[in-house]
């Protein structure tokens, strides 16, 4: 891995951290329906992906997540595992339909569902509560709006990501 590659994807994982912050402070996107955000830090995933590949972007989500963990919400604590099994479900869903003739903003909104998906599967499991599939088809609406958004930043910022390499 070049210095120039390392420097580019830690300067992309830095802005995914600052987004997930600004997130979290801005109440609108947090809290106004539960466990729906819009995802800003999910452009800078979708970016990677297109540009460098699946393993780059695990790194950087599972990183991201991390480092949330320790700034923010705290390791290993419920916060912590929503985002971690999101994060995976999500990225590993992307990275498939990446391969499919599906567009940027199909696979960002396929992305941002099986977040909520693993979201809601790890509440179950670690809240014992096996009602809460009742409200995926909650998340999934909003997963689906939210997708389609980012995936249309993400499309509109690595054109001009782009036109600066």
């Amino acid at each position: 891995m070049t210095y120039q590659k390392i420097t580019r994807l830690s300067m992309l994982l830095t802005l995914s951290l600052l987004l997930s912050i600004l997130e979290s402070m801005i109440p609108i996107f947090n809290g106004m329906i539960p466990g729906i955000k819009i995802g800003l830090a999910n452009i800078i995933l979708v970016m990677v992906l297109y540009l460098y590949g699946a393993k780059e972007t695990f790194a950087i989500a599972l990183l991201r997540v991390l480092l949330m963990g320790i700034l923010r919400t705290g390791l290993f604590n419920i916060h912590f595992f929503f985002s971690l099994a999101g994060t995976i479900c999500s990225v590993g869903i992307m990275t498939f339909a990446k391969k499919t003739k599906l567009s940027m903003i199909g696979v960002s909104i396929l992305g941002s569902i099986f977040h909520s998906i693993g979201q809601i599967i790890i509440a179950i499991y670690l809240l014992h509560l096996p009602n809460l599939i009742y409200y995926l088809p909650w998340m999934i609406l909003g997963s689906m709006i939210t997708g389609a958004i980012i995936g249309y930043f993400a499309k509109t910022v690595l054109k001009q990501f782009k036109n600066t390499l």
